[in-house]
């Protein structure tokens, strides 16, 4: 996860999107993954994975590598923390980007940081938050 991390700061857009793309996957996955676990809000998880993915299907596809592992998730609340922070960081970074583009491709950015910060606030409150 810290190499998409770094490649959310990156100054080259390419990079950035490739990185939100596999992040929002990611995270979509750990959704879906919760929502099968006792006690978890399993609406509060759909509702994540849903923003995850109309954020993902905004952007274009990584021109290259491979998708993130699902990762094992750590119990209790604090276990979704990092792909809360990771949709944050998503969130951020693409308003970034967005300064530097034209009034369409600013709008599609800002709307798939809108679904990076809907999902990160859903993931946030599966796990009883």
């Amino acid at each position: 996860m810290s190499d998409t991390m770094n490649m959310l700061g990156s100054s080259e857009p390419r990079q950035v999107l490739a990185a939100s793309w596999d992040a929002f996957d990611v995270a979509r996955r750990v959704a879906s993954t919760v929502a099968w676990e006792g006690g978890s809000d399993e609406l509060q998880a759909l509702a994540a994975s849903q923003s995850c993915m109309a954020g993902r299907a905004l952007l274009p596809l990584p021109e290259s590598g491979r998708p993130l592992e699902t990762p094992v998730i750590a119990a209790g609340p604090e276990g979704l923390d990092p792909w809360v922070d990771l949709l944050h960081e998503v969130r951020d970074a693409l308003v970034r980007l967005s300064d530097e583009q034209s009034a369409e491709a600013r709008a599609v950015l800002i709307e798939a940081a809108g679904h990076a910060d809907a999902g990160a606030r859903a993931l946030a409150t599966v796990r009883g938050r």
